[in-house]
């Protein structure tokens, strides 16, 4: 596990705007399926509108995986890719 956090370190700590964007879009299935929301919920607010405020403000369980070239793999948290933007 300790390899695993120096792995992480060594990993690009930003986020792409594709994992941004199925990050946001699959929150929003989760809240179409009836997920409960971690944020408050406006009038009006879309299903995208919500998961895009989940996402800014950080409250989102989510852990990345990236897959590394020796077909290894180093999971980072949400939370520390946020972080760096």
């Amino acid at each position: 596990m300790a390899s695993q956090k120096t792995e992480a370190k060594t990993a690009q700590l930003r986020l792409t705007k594709y994992e941004k964007a199925r990050i946001i879009g699959g929150r929003a299935l989760q809240l179409s399926l009836g997920a409960f929301p971690l944020v408050e919920v406006r009038p009006g607010d879309s299903n995208i509108d919500i998961a895009k405020r989940e996402f800014e403000r950080g409250v989102l369980p989510i852990i990345i995986r990236r897959k590394r070239f020796d077909g290894s793999y180093v999971d980072i948290p949400l939370k520390e890719l946020l972080g760096n933007e």
